[in-house]
């Protein structure tokens, strides 16, 4: 028989998923700002992930990257502080992020930045372990959403009114 077991079949495919809340820390946003957006990751609570620099090259690096809408760059991708970790039978302890961190990402809009919505789409790849074994790398499709409001110019046009005209 080929059958799987049932226990193994289950344990294979568990795996840990990260829930991802992608936030925009302002309010009022306009074109030729700094815009920062935050990403809080929560994974179960005996559960953590691979770091951004991992020392060990086997692992995968948790990685956050960007499809970019026009007018719209990174600046700076800020990653939590990792922790050590050990496994069992391991000489050398894993970086790793524990089971809640916030990666903080600083944007760059153009001054000449269309008024509207401006979503940023971004893929979050993380790989999740406990203190056994580390799970298949995962890939997350995450994506912020702010209202880009008009640049505010300090120019008032004022209708001249003509003497003698009229109307």
């Amino acid at each position: 028989g080929f059958g799987l077991s049932g226990v193994s079949a289950s344990a294979q495919f568990y795996q840990p998923t990260a829930e991802l809340t992608p936030t925009v820390q302002q309010q009022a946003i306009q074109p030729g700002q700094t815009v920062t957006l935050a990403l809080k990751v929560e994974l179960p609570e005996n559960i953590h992930m691979q770091s951004d620099k991992p020392r060990d090259p086997f692992v995968i690096p948790t990685l956050l990257t960007f499809t970019l809408p026009e007018g719209v760059t990174v600046e700076e991708i800020t990653y939590p502080e990792s922790t050590d970790f050990l496994l069992e039978d391991w000489d050398e302890p894993l970086a790793v992020f524990d089971h809640e961190f916030t990666i903080e990402v600083r944007l760059a809009l153009d001054a000449d930045l269309a008024p509207g919505e401006v979503v940023v789409p971004g893929s979050f790849l993380y790989q999740a372990c406990d203190d056994r074994i580390c799970f298949p790398p995962k890939t997350a499709a995450v994506e912020w959403r702010m209202d880009v409001e008009a640049a505010l110019t300090p120019r008032i046009e004022v209708p001249t009114v003509t003497e003698g005209e009229v109307p």
